[in-house]
Formats: C-alpha cells, sequence, structure tokens
C-alpha cells in the first residue's frame, strides 16, 4: 500500500556515477601517424589478435602450437621468423606425458631447455561460461601480469557448448574478447578440421569470421603443410612444408626402452599438389574416421606385423587399430539414401578398398593403420 504522505523535505537520494562515454576516435587522429603491427611471431601472429590453427587429427596442428610456444617463450626465431620474447600460457585439453615428451623433442630440437616463461594448464577450462573465462584471466594475471600468447588447445575441449551453433560460438567468443584478450595477448585456438574436408574448420562457420588469422596444417605424403587460409589485415605468408622428426627420448619405458616423440622440420616451400589423386568427402571422412579410432582405440602393432610391414617409425601411423574399430567410427559419418546398416556396410567397403589402393591404409590380421608416404 503506498504511504498516504511523501515526505520531500529531505535531501534528494545520491544518483550514481554517470557511465563514461563509449569510446571513439577521429579519422584524424587515426591517420596522424602510421600504426604499425606489433608482431609476437613476425608474419604470423599480431599481439592482439585472434587466431586459429585447425588441422586433421595427426595432422601437426598442435605441434606447430607448441613450437610457436617455445620459440616465443625463449625470444628465439622460428624458422627464420623474428619472435618477441614473452610470457605464454597454455590451456591444455590434453595430459601432461604426452605434452612433456613434445617439449621434450623441442628441446633437442633447438638445443636448449624448456623456458620457464612457458606455462601449460593441468585442466582444460569450459570457455564458454563466463566465470570461468574470468577465472582463467585472474589466474593467468597472477601467474604472468603480461603475457603475450594464450593458447587454447583445443576448442572442443575447452567449451561445453555445441561448436556447430553460432550462439555458443559467439558466447566463447565473446568470452575471449571480455576476459582473455584484455589481458594484451594474442590468443591462438587449436581445433579440428571440418569432417569429410581438411580444407575447413570443423563447425560453425562464425568460428573463421571472428578471426584475424587462420591457418591450416594438412598432411602430404609424409610431409605436413602449414597455409594461411586467413590473412585480415596482413599479406598471407606462402604454404611451407614441414617433416615429421621422430627421436628417442632420455626417458626409458617400463620395458627399458627410451620413449619417442616427434617434432616438426622445415622442408621449404610447400610443393605443388594439383597432380595428386583426390579422393572424395566420403573417403576423407573414413580415412580421418581411422586416425581418430587409432587415437582412441589404437594398440602397439605385433611383432608380426612389423616384421612384415616396415614404417612404423617414418612413413606409418605408430599404432594401429581393429577393424572393427575403424567400421564403428565410419559408421558416424557415413550417410546413405536408405540409411541402413547394410548401406553403411557397403559403403565402408568401397571406400576402405579404395584408401587401400590408393596406398593411404594398409591392413593385416585384422588391423589397420595409416600411411603418410
Amino acid at each position: 500500500m503506498l504511504p498516504d504522505v511523501i515526505d520531500l523535505s529531505g535531501p534528494y537520494p545520491a544518483q550514481s556515477e554517470p557511465p563514461k562515454p563509449f569510446p571513439f576516435t577521429s579519422a584524424a587522429e587515426l591517420t596522424a601517424k602510421p600504426i604499425s603491427i606489433q608482431w609476437l611471431l613476425a608474419g604470423i601472429l599480431e599481439r592482439g589478435s585472434l587466431n586459429l590453427l585447425f588441422g586433421e587429427p595427426a595432422a601437426g596442428k598442435s605441434l606447430f602450437a607448441l613450437d610457436w610456444a617455445f620459440c616465443l617463450a625463449h625470444g628465439i626465431h622460428w624458422q627464420g621468423c623474428p619472435t618477441e620474447q614473452t610470457d605464454v600460457v597454455v590451456i591444455a585439453g590434453e595430459g601432461f606425458a604426452g605434452m612433456a615428451r613434445r617439449l621434450m623433442a623441442l628441446e633437442s630440437k633447438y638445443g636448449r631447455p624448456s623456458p620457464d616463461r612457458l606455462f601449460v594448464s593441468e585442466r582444460p577450462a569450459d570457455l564458454i561460461d563466463e566465470n570461468n573465462a574470468q577465472w582463467v584471466a585472474d589466474s593467468i594475471t597472477a601467474l604472468c601480469p603480461n603475457p603475450g600468447l594464450i593458447i587454447i588447445d583445443t576448442l572442443h575441449r575447452n567449451m561445453t557448448g555445441d561448436e556447430n551453433s553460432s550462439s555458443d560460438i559467439g558466447q566463447f567468443v565473446a568470452n575471449i574478447d571480455n576476459h582473455l584478450k584484455p589481458l594484451g595477448a594474442a590468443v591462438l585456438i587449436v581445433h579440428h578440421s571440418g569432417h569429410g574436408t581438411s580444407q575447413r574448420s570443423r563447425g560453425s562457420s562464425s568460428i573463421r569470421a571472428a578471426m584475424d588469422g587462420e591457418f591450416s596444417a594438412t598432411k602430404d605424403g609424409l610431409n605436413v603443410v602449414l597455409s594461411c587460409t586467413k590473412a585480415k589485415d596482413f599479406e598471407a605468408f606462402k604454404p611451407q612444408q614441414f617433416s615429421l622428426m621422430s627421436i628417442d627420448l632420455p626417458w626409458l619405458d617400463d620395458d627399458g626402452e627410451p620413449l619417442r616423440s616427434v617434432y616438426l622440420q622445415h622442408a621449404g616451400n610447400a610443393k605443388s599438389t594439383t597432380n595428386k589423386r583426390k579422393l572424395s568427402a566420403r573417403d576423407e571422412a573414413i580415412l580421418t574416421a581411422l586416425s581418430e579410432a587409432i587415437d582412441k582405440h589404437g594398440v602397439e602393432p605385433s611383432a608380426e606385423i612389423r616384421e612384415k610391414f616396415a614404417g612404423f617409425d617414418k612413413w606409418s601411423s605408430a599404432k594401429v587399430v581393429h577393424v572393427d574399430h575403424w567400421r564403428d567410427r565410419s559408421y558416424k559419418v557415413i550417410v546413405t539414401d536408405k540409411d541402413t546398416v547394410d548401406s553403411k556396410r557397403m559403403a565402408f567397403k568401397r571406400a576402405r578398398d579404395k584408401l587401400f589402393n590408393h596406398g593411404a591404409t594398409a591392413e593385416y590380421d585384422g588391423y589397420a593403420w595409416r600411411i603418410y608416404e
């Protein structure tokens, strides 16, 4: 119930501070002097930018990201490109074992210890949640007040939303813009390539639209090709070719054998692949399904397989997987008119035979693996 009398004799209640005006700059100020790009990694990563590095499984995308991080944290050139020495943070979606082995391989490549200005998270972060994004930003600020590069590896492992949803991706990018980029750092998101194609990133097209720079890592026989697929305010570099170098680490496994890891060795400008035989989108998807099955269910090749087939340390995938696991994974990406088990079975058989005949895969005794030659 309203009061009968309202007392207006007292002072007016204190008014809140008026909001600061929305910032604007005149065109004359913008053109008064040239604005130079502040490169973290010359020609590739600009301070304060948002970038995407995508590729199919085992194409080396995380190897590139960690290699860049290693060089930036040390302030050393990467393949002749100058760097700005800075603190680097990796928000990792994987365990420490694989990360540690890759860092050991980079120590061998560059002949120096892992940098103390490179920090790796102990768990992934749900960056679609604003509170989590702020928590990560606060933790980074406490660790290194002026980070130069924040790597999110991978997008899928660091968000709980749907990567095919433009609204979810919009929230993910907004949280990066509002909480991570204000730290002054460039952000590099590592992501998977699209289902059935290695030419674009997976998920909503709004991912690419939000990026200042976009890069792809693709397999080309025994090599990996790094390309710049979007350069918003700089000139894209020519595609570069790299070889995967496998080395023994000073650490031993339970059987006393040296653990192994890989790093990327520059091999010059990428060679033209215009005459290369092309696989269909379905074939590519089923080939990717083999990589994913190996990642999840792969086992070491038996002594008999190693004896009969060479190349597991050079041009073959390190592990093999039972064909049943490959088939189950492939059925999830095969779309047919009838969409029955029989139609999927026939589609898988045709693709499996084609991949084998093209030399992209090998099989023995119920197990399959990839060939990168």
